[in-house]
């Protein structure tokens, strides 16, 4: 069958016709899905504004759940005392205008909307220190889940550098507590109330310093003083997240304690060394240096804070008073081991008795008569010498044949021993005690408070001024 036009314009009435009832037909055998059919009757409604509470009465508070999951620690760096962490963090609210029934649209009872296309909660973190960690709520972020009843939830992961304060009194065995701060953005807890109904949760994992014990969770309000006496400032609803850690000391025993303490008695063992010794001295200065590296090595990895130092440094401190305390010590008695002058000291007859026979006999070091005995045994009083009862006479019946010179050499070493062992013991006796001191202080460590965290975003009210 063929068609016969009369006119070119007949022949293009007729195309346009048929491509008209084609596209017609196409379009009606694709209907709409429920879920544009849901999205055009609740967002492209005229009475639907994304810039209202979404509330019937303008009286009512728009509760927002806020639940947030640690998934990872990332870093702490304690001298900056910044804490990076990636978490998981949900939020969810009840928007009364978003709902529908869902036996009406395919029994569709959830819907995916943008962020942008409906009412969101402005939600900042306080103590954020970076402009990514400071929103949580963005378009950037995802999308959120409406249910058929009208309740919203949105879940965003992000990577949070947040400030942490650190109590490092008992470091390395210290216990710290980072706190997160939400508050909404200028609205107060009368119109968005943020309420930490879920327990945090913690992921598996951690830093090779630090544990994670535990992730609690309060709500408060942020209290605002008023401008003016007449004018009511309102109080901003706040969630607070603590995130407990605990640090692993292991690294700081092996690097620090251990070898501290190890250089500490090493300087100790020099009056262990005869005072005509060389190298006395410079082992003491060498200790002193080693010392003097670990106190920089601490001074590196603690930050700087006002409450106090740590008992590490308090221990590594006095561990380098006396580790340097031992220098000068020695020098006197390699002065007093060497001096050519009797020691005044031992003109008192009590004195002398008491630093070169009785005292040397007590710590284990030969005393004068025993020295005369060394330099006597060639000589024919040697069976003189066996009687007991001589011992006390023997510095003045043996050293007769010796010139005042060698008597005064014999003496002043003698004396420096029994210095030298006198030292020793003060010296241990004081490191134990601060040994003891240091354990006994470790132990009082029962880390932060629980109420610590409660009690950080309380502010207190100053006085009013009178103006």
């Amino acid at each position: 069958m063929e068609f016969k036009y009369n006119s070119p314009f007949q022949m293009d009435c007729r195309v346009w016709l048929i491509v008209f009832m084609t596209l017609t037909t196409v379009t009606g055998m694709v209907p709409k899905s429920f879920e544009g059919e849901i999205r055009d009757r609740l967002l492209n409604n005229a009475n639907y504004s994304s810039r209202e509470r979404p509330v019937i009465n303008a009286s009512d508070t728009v509760q927002v759940d806020m639940k947030m999951h640690i998934h990872a620690m990332i870093d702490l760096n304690e001298h900056d005392q910044v804490l990076t962490t990636a978490v998981w963090i949900s939020l969810q609210w009840k928007d009364l205008r978003l709902s529908w029934n869902a036996s009406e649209f395919g029994d569709v009872t959830v819907v995916p909307v943008y962020v942008e296309e409906i009412w969101t909660p402005s939600i900042f973190i306080t103590n954020a220190l970076d402009s990514d960690s400071l929103s949580i709520v963005s378009p950037e972020r995802g999308m959120i889940l409406l249910d058929s009843d009208g309740v919203a939830t949105m879940g965003t992961p992000a990577v949070l550098s947040t400030q942490c304060p650190l109590s490092i009194h008992y470091f390395p065995y210290d216990k710290q507590v980072c706190r997160y701060h939400f508050l909404p953005t200028n609205q107060h807890n009368d119109l968005v109330k943020i309420l930490t109904r879920s327990q945090g949760l913690l992921g598996t994992y951690s830093s090779l310093d630090w544990t994670i014990t535990n992730l609690t969770n309060y709500d408060g309000e942020l209290i605002i003083p008023d401008f003016t006496p007449n004018i009511h400032s309102g109080n901003l609803s706040m969630a607070v997240f603590c995130l407990h850690l605990e640090r692993d000391p292991s690294y700081y025993i092996r690097v620090l304690l251990i070898p501290s303490t190890l250089l500490c008695i090493l300087s100790f063992l020099t009056f262990f060394a005869p005072p005509d010794s060389g190298e006395r001295i410079s082992l003491s200065v060498s200790m002193v240096l080693g010392l003097t590296v670990f106190q920089l090595l601490v001074a590196d990895i603690l930050p700087t804070t006002l409450e106090g130092s740590p008992i590490l440094s308090y221990y590594l401190t006095v561990n380098f008073v006396l580790a340097s305390s031992t220098v000068p010590i020695s020098l006197s008695n390699i002065n007093i081991a060497y001096g050519d002058k009797r020691l005044t000291v031992l003109k008192c007859l009590f004195m002398r008795r008491l630093l070169i026979e009785y005292l040397p006999r007590i710590l284990g070091v030969p005393s004068y008569s025993e020295r005369i005995n060394c330099l006597n045994k060639p000589n024919k009083r040697r069976n003189q010498l066996e009687n007991s009862d001589m011992e006390t006479k023997t510095s003045e019946s043996l050293d007769g044949h010796l010139d005042t010179t060698e008597k005064t050499k014999i003496e002043a070493r003698t004396v420096a021993l029994v210095l030298d062992r006198i030292a020793s013991i003060i010296f241990f006796s004081v490191f134990l005690l601060l040994v003891i001191q240091v354990i006994v202080d470790f132990n009082g460590n029962d880390g932060p408070a629980q109420i610590l965290c409660e009690e950080t975003f309380q502010i207190e009210e100053p006085p009013a001024k009178n103006l």
